[in-house]
């Protein structure tokens, strides 16, 4: 006749369900708050990473205690699906769609006066560093690249060159939504 298996302890409940799917849960926050912006704020991503790495390691040792000492397992699974969802989300560009979505309206209201001017202002989600009024459009700088400039471009007579940059200081733009691009202006 088979023995039941214990019940886990306190411990393992608290580690397991409480803790560590809590920081796993902030840390996919910090994920998909990254991706909201037109590019994925690297630095974010990469702190964020290293954090769900670690706590991976975590999870994998208290998921092999509960499994094998208490055949408990239930638990074990709330942290791979939250990071397995946001992995998804992030994939299919869900958080940036959702970023440009909620910011579209204030883009469009400062996009109508463009000005330039290099003073820090929150625009929906983004937080714009710099708008340029260029013969084109306009140009809201975010955050987000690593070495590149990156942002938001109004531009109602399209893109002058769609793709990447080529050269220093050149501007590639990759299409958004109507007359709004996502440019990358190479260091």
């Amino acid at each position: 006749m088979n023995a039941a298996a214990p019940s886990p302890p306190r411990w393992w409940r608290v580690s397991m369900g409480v803790a560590l799917t809590v920081l796993v849960s902030v840390a996919c926050g910090v994920v998909l708050w990254a991706s909201a912006a037109p590019v994925v704020d690297f630095v974010y991503i990469v702190l964020a990473g290293w954090a769900l790495l670690f706590l991976g390691i975590a999870w994998l040792v208290l998921a092999l205690i509960g499994l094998l000492r208490y055949r408990a397992y239930r638990a074990s699974l709330i942290a791979p699906v939250l990071v397995l969802t946001t992995a998804a989300l992030v994939v299919f560009s869900v958080p940036s769609w959702i970023g440009f979505q909620v910011s579209k309206g204030g883009l469009a209201d400062a996009a109508a006066e463009c000005r330039d001017s290099v003073e820090k202002v929150r625009i929906g989600v983004y937080e714009v560093s710099r708008i340029a009024h260029r013969e084109e459009g306009c140009l809201f700088y975010t955050q987000g690249g690593l070495i590149d400039s990156v942002g938001v471009a109004y531009l109602p007579g399209g893109a002058p060159y769609l793709g990447r940059p080529r050269h220093d200081g050149e501007i590639g733009y990759s299409h958004l939504d109507g007359d709004w691009y996502r440019f990358v202006e190479a260091f």
